[in-house]
């Protein structure tokens, strides 16, 4: 693989990050906890906090960050990390029975909408708001598939063949019905048949691929 390709893919990956419980869902970014960008789930509510995002909500609530936010009596049990892939450990933060998802690789937090909740109390942050609500993004347009660039082109090349029949037909009919005096060249048999094959043979493709 190349390192473009590898690079597209890993950037592709940290823009459109899975919900780690609600695979069929797109995390969303939203900023309405204290004007931090976060990534939520339009299905279950939870967010995504990325490595230090939680320090930095806590610091702009209360103005430090002194809180210990690694997790108590941590296991290998969680789910998967939405960023890096990895399982993520799951332990208490702050409190042994507030249990959160942590990922050891990449640092970035996952909580339930109820974990957001007890987090809110336990780290003194407003009680609005407790519960994010996002809306889902617009799906992307359907790429075309293969077919139809080539029905596509086939429509194109059949629309040119046309057109130079259209042109040779009214250009032999020119010279048939011209005064012999008035034009230099004789009407040719051949260049006409040609032109209506053309002509023909482009008009059928056209109706044909459609």
């Amino acid at each position: 693989m190349s390192v473009g390709l590898r690079l597209f893919e890993e950037m592709g990956e940290k823009y459109m990050m899975n919900c780690p419980k609600c695979s069929s869902e797109t995390l969303v970014e939203t900023s309405v906890l204290g004007n931090i960008p976060l990534d939520a789930c339009p299905g279950c509510s939870g967010i995504w906090f990325n490595k230090g995002e939680l320090e930095a909500l806590l610091k702009q609530s209360q103005g430090d960050s002194s809180a210990d936010l690694n997790l108590i009596n941590p296991k290998a049990e969680g789910l998967l990390c939405p960023g890096c892939k990895n399982q993520m450990s799951r332990g208490g933060l702050v409190n042994p029975l507030l249990f959160v998802d942590r990922c050891p690789s990449c640092g970035g937090v996952w909580l339930d909408s109820q974990e957001l909740r007890v987090v809110r109390k336990l780290l003194g942050l407003p009680e609005d708001a407790s519960e994010v609500k996002v809306e889902r993004p617009s799906p992307a347009p359907a790429a075309p598939s293969a077919r139809d660039a080539k029905s596509t082109m086939i429509k194109g090349v059949s629309a040119a063949a046309a057109m130079l029949g259209l042109m040779g037909v009214s250009f032999e009919m020119y010279l048939y019905f011209s005064p012999t005096a008035a034009v230099a060249h004789a009407p040719s048999v051949g260049i006409a048949v040609a032109s209506v094959v053309f002509l023909v043979g482009g008009i059928f493709v056209m109706n044909w691929i459609d």
